[in-house]
């Protein structure tokens, strides 16, 4: 492994651009799902086989259907479709079973969508034996380190800016249970913020559950009070004023009504990696990977586990250096072991104890085990 440890200024960009998509979003819904679907399927073949064999799920896409919304409900005209596919080897100690896992991911999709009824969704799950040549890779182990599937690479930073923890913040609270309870809109939340010389613009899109607002009165009251909350936490992570804006899209006649909470009812497909990246954001003024971690196996493919490591190797540089900040970067290499990447670039604001840094990423890459066990127990934010 190639370590290169150099410095950089303090993250401040003139101009800053953030957004989440929020756990209703159709993005965001099939990457929930398909890292759900290898968290299962991972810790089948930990059970069965001792080891997680060769899998991937991290291709799924959400086809939007149809309705028909109105103040006061409405009705599904035509079902949206969720279809999650990939690879996983059947073997004789264990295979899953698509069937029976088209019914589960159906009860999960219906239980991160608690207003939609199951009329609205048809689930699939398209699972094929892994091609011989990678399934070979990925099960061949150097001193029972697994190798690399993917020469790909990872990109972390911490911590977050004020406007980043601010979209972050906003989409999170709206989303919680408790305030989803005292207000009727749905989990299809996103957050933009911009930060332009000076001044900081959020705008929020957040469906309103058509069934339980009776006119355009109460609806306007239910983006009142998202506007209301969205503003007390901007004013608690930001210095200046914040202008926010809640559904400018409306016209005087439409308004961005639901009967599921999700887009995807009408109009708005989703698929997996084109949302959120590692960490919860989209934020395009940050090194960041394309890679979409969710549905990856957790074992073997960087793509997922060197974003892991990255965080780890951050976080441990925030509480045990005086670093202020870190920009880690892994670049993998196919057929390599896990613990031993091809390079690591690591930038860092502040003064840097070159062998302080090296141990704690030796530290980390070596916790191979750990980063995997982590990613199955759903430690890490990956979308």
């Amino acid at each position: 492994m190639k370590l290169s440890i150099t410095n950089r200024s303090p993250y401040s960009p003139t101009v800053e651009f953030v957004e989440r998509k929020g756990t209703g979003h159709p993005d965001t819904i099939c990457d929930y799902l398909a890292e759900e679907l290898a968290r299962e399927l991972a810790t089948e073949y930990l059970t069965h086989t001792g080891a997680v064999q060769h899998f991937n799920v991290d291709k799924a896409i959400l086809a939007a259907g149809s309705v028909d919304v109105g103040f006061g409900g409405g009705t599904h005209t035509r079902r949206s479709r969720l279809v999650l596919v990939g690879k996983a080897d059947s073997l004789q100690e264990w295979a899953p079973d698509p069937e029976e896992l088209a019914e589960k991911y159906k009860s999960k999709l219906l239980a991160l969508l608690p207003d939609a009824t199951p009329e609205a969704f048809d689930v699939e799950i398209w699972l094929n034996q892994s091609s011989a040549d990678l399934a070979s890779v990925v099960t061949t182990r150097e001193d029972d380190v697994p190798l690399a599937n993917d020469t790909s690479f990872a990109a972390v930073s911490l911590p977050r800016s004020p406007l980043e923890n601010t979209v972050y913040q906003i989409e999170r609270t709206l989303n919680s249970a408790d305030f989803r309870a005292n207000l009727p809109i749905g989990r299809d939340i996103k957050v933009m913020g911009a930060r332009i010389d000076g001044s900081t613009h959020v705008t929020v899109a957040c469906p309103v559950l058509a069934r339980r607002v009776a006119n355009r009165s109460e609806y306007d009251q239910v983006l009142n009070q998202v506007e209301l909350a969205a503003g007390r936490i901007a004013a608690e992570e930001l210095e200046h004023g914040v202008t926010i804006k809640v559904n400018q899209a409306d016209q005087d006649d439409s308004a961005y009504l639901t009967l599921t909470g999700t887009s995807a009812e009408a109009g708005d497909d989703g698929q997996v990696g084109r949302g959120n990246r590692f960490g919860g954001l989209i934020t395009p003024y940050r090194p960041m990977s394309l890679e979409a971690a969710a549905g990856k196996n957790p074992a073997a493919h960087v793509g997922k586990t060197y974003h892991a490591a990255a965080a780890d190797i951050a976080a441990r540089l925030q509480t045990e250096t005086a670093l202020s900040e870190s920009t880690i970067r892994m670049l993998s290499s196919i057929g390599r072991p896990v613990s031993n990447p091809e390079a690591v670039h690591i930038e860092v604001v502040g003064e840097a104890d070159h062998d302080q840094v090296q141990m704690i990423v030796s530290e980390c890459l070596e916790d191979w085990r750990g980063v995997r066990d982590r990613l199955i127990a759903g430690h890490y934010e990956l979308y």
